[in-house]
């Protein structure tokens, strides 16, 4: 990650250290609702390790029910320890699965600390909004509650944006924190969690209710990601050539409308018949695998990385130049030549390459699919002369191979 991304993670960690230090300076464990912390915080836990789901860059855990429900009712403390007990279960429960989410050691304290400035910023305006009514149910309540929940799903698509505007090199525009969609889907949950409040105050057998609609949002939160797996290849985890066909129709659309740079990538693993001779089918899905994990890891959040065909992997990315894209390929090919893959048969070591092939957008005429084939064009060019390369498509290229006009380039066989 960069300084600056670091500098705004400390950032964070301090704000948070800040409140949460104000927070049991201040604790009076006499007046605390001791029961409606336990219901809180089991509900939390369990809400993050078995719910959520994922849409486009923006994660969402039903723990924001409970997490809202909790800064409205229980002392800044009591919060604290409710958000970092649920956070710290499902921090556990990831080590143990060793799965890859929440792999980086700095995401929790760093969730545990937004969402601690979170709850203080909607306890603030609540109170604001609602001075000295104990009341859930009063229509100032109502509102406080209604604004204190904007602010919440506010900053916190703000907090988390900036994350991977400076530690992922993901744009505002193309993360789409901040779109109607992402920021409606938490904003219904935090209303929940004032939901929950009022009828927990009530009796709490009457937050069944919002447990079994909770539980329905939870299943619907899953159907992007029952969609994405449409579109990925099975095998590596990344995109199919559908999809990377779909998206850059869509965005050489938009880079001609708005004048802006786009540009292809088509890269061939070298040899990797003879890895399967070698090493058998297994050793060579191993390195499609590795190559892929490789890929994913070092091109861009917005970039879209995808599975051609057999050997072949594409790249799409968006606002960039080919000169302005090489340097970043030229990263890629030698961290893949770098790389050693081993055979989980035999345990064998393997080495691999690969060849690059760039394009921009040449021609007005040219559609996606004579993109791909010049970008295709280029990665060949590369082969020819030694493979592990990297070449920039260029006309001279098409003239080689008997092509007069770019536009006469046809494809077959997609």
């Amino acid at each position: 990650m960069t300084r600056r991304a670091w500098a705004y993670i400390i950032f964070i960690y301090l704000a948070g250290a800040i409140l949460i230090l104000e927070a049991f300076l201040r604790f009076d464990s006499a007046g605390e609702d001791w029961q409606l912390f336990l219901l809180l915080t089991v509900l939390a836990s369990l809400a993050q390790l078995f719910g959520g789901g994922m849409i486009r860059h923006q994660a969402y855990q039903p723990g924001l029910v409970f997490f809202f429900a909790g800064a409205l009712t229980l002392q800044p403390a009591g919060f604290v320890l409710m958000v970092t007990i649920a956070h710290t279960v499902e921090w556990g429960m990831a080590i143990w699965r060793r799965g890859e989410r929440l792999r980086a050691p700095y995401i929790q304290p760093f969730n545990i600390c937004m969402h601690v400035i979170l709850g203080a910023l909607a306890r603030t305006v609540y109170l604001l909004v609602n001075p000295g009514n104990p009341s859930y149910e009063s229509l100032s309540a109502l509102v406080g509650a209604l604004l204190a929940a904007l602010v919440y799903a506010l900053f916190n698509h703000l907090i988390v944006g900036q994350v991977l505007v400076l530690a992922r090199d993901v744009r505002w525009k193309h993360s789409h924190i901040l779109s109607f969609e992402n920021m409606a889907t938490d904003y219904a949950m935090l209303v929940m969690g004032y939901g929950l409040v009022v009828l927990e105050g009530r009796s709490v057998w009457l937050i069944l209710p919002i447990l079994i609609s909770l539980y329905l949002v939870t299943r619907a939160l899953r159907i992007p990601a029952l969609r994405q797996l449409v579109n990925m290849d099975a095998k590596t985890g990344l995109w199919n050539a559908k999809f990377f066909l779909n998206a850059l129709e869509v965005e050489l659309s938009r880079s001609r409308r708005y004048n802006r740079r786009l540009t292809v990538v088509m890269a061939d693993l070298d040899y990797l018949r003879n890895i399967n001779n070698a090493y058998g089918h297994i050793g060579g899905d191993a390195v499609l695998v590795g190559v892929a994990a490789i890929l994913k890891a070092q091109f861009r959040d917005y970039d879209v990385v995808a599975r051609f065909g057999g050997e072949e992997f594409a790249i799409l990315m968006p606002e960039t130049s080919p000169q302005e894209a090489f340097p970043r390929v030229e990263t890629v090919r030698q961290s893949v030549a770098e790389a050693e893959f081993v055979s989980p048969a035999t345990q064998a070591t393997i080495k691999a390459t690969m060849s690059f092939g760039l394009t921009g957008i040449n021609d007005d005429t040219l559609s996606a699919r004579q993109l791909i084939h010049c970008a295709d064009m280029a990665a060949y060019q590369a082969k020819v002369e030694g493979r592990n390369r990297t070449r920039i498509f260029t006309p001279e290229m098409a003239e080689l191979l008997g092509i007069e006009k770019l536009g006469d380039i046809e494809i077959n066989g997609m």
